[in-house]
């Protein structure tokens, strides 16, 4: 015998319709019962509040102040207090006709999350994460925006907006939590919400209001550290209000890199030390489609002695095109995906150009300072520009300021790959060597510029 789906519990009413005496009411029959249950439950219904009347507990509000506010913020030694005030809470709910608020506080999910904190910390935010996860009204990061951890107002009230939206649709049966296909579908609803209209703002909808809160943020914060970063960062701020497509040629910018992929295929086999096997490299150095600028005179015998080669590997690897498992270094679906379609390759780029947040921040210098040039620009120069501003920004490297040698070993790898891929020229000779970015290289450093400015932020 198969048993019977259970019917979701829902609310007898909607938060909007409840008044204020409607609480009052709910608090004294709780208070008549038990006078201490009923200080609680006050307690209860202020936490879930903050004064702004009943039409503020939502799911999301309760779901947070439980597995979260309760296990987190509470002082006391008392075994067992957030389960009983759980249960205060599910009193209350259930007086207000909220029953679906109710089950949540009376649910396993709910005294699993409790009892993971009981253990520590660390198995509590665990378990934290899990409940709101599969609560699904947890807003998904979708492939074209991500939420930070770290939020403005506009993010804070878009999110708002969107696990509204989310537990509506779960409750009117148009998202089915578990269901087939239901992640995809709670995707459709946040990007919906992202692309509606923003309610103060006319002509902007919530992603746009967001993308211009994380720019303008992005630029306060530089002014407060440095003078000339903030300059600099204000003077392109309105160029990257709205995305940034690739150039035309991209499919010829993005060659050397698809190239390789293609001709990677699957997986290859790594030598002990971790290089690529002597029979790739050798394919590679007798057809890649590029010039290696350090020419030998006999075929290379490790990896490193394909430098360009090594350069693409380090660069693939921290952009997720190459994972490396035992003694096979594998292409992912994503590095798949770039081996046939330049503009993703094109977008690998733009999002993973400099391989930790120093030497993006160094390549992201070297571009705001090439794109505010009327021309070639000295190398030197514009090193010592970068050192200066680092300086500034409250960067070190061991301990101390940055040096132009810092500064110049950092940018090394990205110049590299911006020269190979044409977005960066370099003219005059090596004591005199000027940079300039080609139209390819302007919209490929302006995306960049764009993907960390109107970015998640992930700290303060």
């Amino acid at each position: 015998m198969i048993d019977a789906v259970a019917e979701p519990i829902r609310n007898r009413c909607s938060t909007g319709d409840l008044t204020e005496a409607d609480v009052a009411r709910a608090i004294s029959s709780i208070a008549a019962r038990d006078p201490g249950r009923g200080d609680e439950a006050q307690h209860v219904y202020d936490a879930l509040t903050w004064g702004e009347g009943p039409g503020q507990i939502v799911q999301s509000g309760l779901q947070q102040w439980l597995w979260y506010q309760l296990p987190t913020k509470y002082v006391t030694d008392e075994p067992g207090y957030m389960t009983r005030i759980a249960g205060v809470a599910a009193e209350l709910l259930d007086e207000l006709g909220l029953d679906a608020y109710a089950a949540i506080c009376r649910s396993p999910v709910t005294a699993g999350v409790h009892e993971a904190f009981d253990r520590s910390r660390r198995d509590g935010y665990a378990a934290m994460q899990k409940a709101l996860t599969s609560s699904g009204i947890e807003p998904p990061d979708l492939e074209s925006f991500a939420w930070g951890q770290v939020m403005g107002i506009e993010e804070a009230m878009a999110r708002s907006a969107a696990e509204n939206a989310l537990e509506k649709a779960i409750a009117t049966d148009e998202l089915v939590v578990g269901g087939r296909g239901w992640r995809a579908r709670q995707g459709e609803i946040t990007g919906l919400v992202l692309d509606s209209d923003h309610p103060s703002q006319p002509g902007q909808t919530w992603r746009t209001a967001i993308a211009t809160e994380r720019i303008g943020t992005w630029i306060d914060d530089a002014s407060r550290r440095s003078g000339d970063l903030g300059r600099l960062r204000a003077g392109i701020g309105k160029q990257l209000l709205n995305p940034i497509g690739p150039p035309p040629d991209v499919a010829e910018r993005m060659a050397p890199l698809t190239w390789l992929l293609e001709t990677f295929g699957d997986e290859q086999a790594l030598t002990q030390a971790g290089y690529l096997n002597k029979a790739f490299v050798v394919v590679v150095h007798a057809d890649r489609p590029w010039e290696d600028p350090f020419k030998a005179d006999r075929p290379p015998r490790t990896e490193t002695d394909e430098i360009t080669l090594h350069r693409l590997r380090g660069f693939l690897e921290s952009a997720g095109g190459f994972r490396k498992r035992n003694r096979l270094l594998r292409r992912t679906k994503a590095g798949a995906a770039m081996a046939v379609d330049p503009v993703v390759a094109w977008r690998a780029v733009v999002d993973h150009l400099g391989s930790n947040p120093w030497s993006r921040f160094v390549t992201e210098s070297y571009g705001l300072l090439l794109l505010g040039s009327d021309g070639p620009v000295s190398a030197k120069l514009v090193g010592r520009s970068v050192v200066t501003i680092a300086g500034e920004a409250g960067w070190r490297t061991a301990g101390s300021e940055p040096s132009e040698q810092d500064v110049s070993w950092s940018f090394s790898d990205s110049r590299a790959l911006l020269e190979l891929f044409g977005l960066l020229a370099e003219d005059g000779d090596w004591a005199n060597r000027r940079y300039r970015l080609t139209p390819a290289g302007e919209t490929t450093m302006l995306a960049m510029l764009r993907a960390t400015a109107a970015g998640p932020r992930d700290r303060p």
